[in-house]
């Protein structure tokens, strides 16, 4: 995001980034943004070899372009029902955008692991901080991993799946 100024006098510098002081003031600690997106994904097949491409569940988008060095704090809910006699091993990875960029993970792997022998449902849920913020428009991404495996009963849901974004500026 650019901002325009009348002249450099109207520059003042925010965690090392010009801003116009037309929009900007003196960084707020607790200012906060937040935006929520859903998603669930199944009935899914057995999957016994890896994935041919993730398979997404839920994205948040929220834009960060007026905030001083803000943290985003991303939440991660959802209830996975497992058919009876099910093995299963799901990995999830968070997914960035900003902008029209390319995505990049971020945060690692978070997996849920269960062999159950009756029906069940099971929540499943993580948090993860982007301390590393873009002052951009950008998109989170949950997604189930290709490394995931689903074996021995077809029929797994992921269901009330939402992903939080809470962006918070700090000085």
């Amino acid at each position: 995001m650019s901002y325009i100024c009348e002249d450099e006098r109207d520059y003042e510098f925010c965690d090392n980034r010009p801003v116009c002081r037309t929009y900007n003031r003196a960084p707020e600690p607790g200012r906060a943004l937040l935006n929520v997106g859903s998603g669930g994904v199944g009935s899914l097949p057995v999957i016994s070899t890896p994935l041919s491409r993730p398979i997404p569940v839920a994205s948040v988008s929220i834009d960060t372009g007026r905030m001083c060095n803000p943290k985003v704090l991303l939440t991660f809910t959802s209830i996975i029902a497992l058919p009876v006699g099910i093995l299963v091993n799901l990995n999830f990875t968070l997914i960035k955008t900003v902008g029209n960029g390319s995505p990049q993970p971020i945060g690692g792997t978070f997996t849920f692991a269960e062999s159950v022998e009756v029906l069940e449902s099971e929540s499943f849920s993580f948090q993860f901080c982007d301390c590393n913020a873009a002052y951009d428009n950008t998109t989170y991404t949950v997604q189930l991993e290709p490394s995931s495996l689903i074996s021995v009963t077809a029929g797994l849901t992921i269901t009330n799946a939402v992903l939080s974004a809470l962006a918070v500026e700090t000085l």
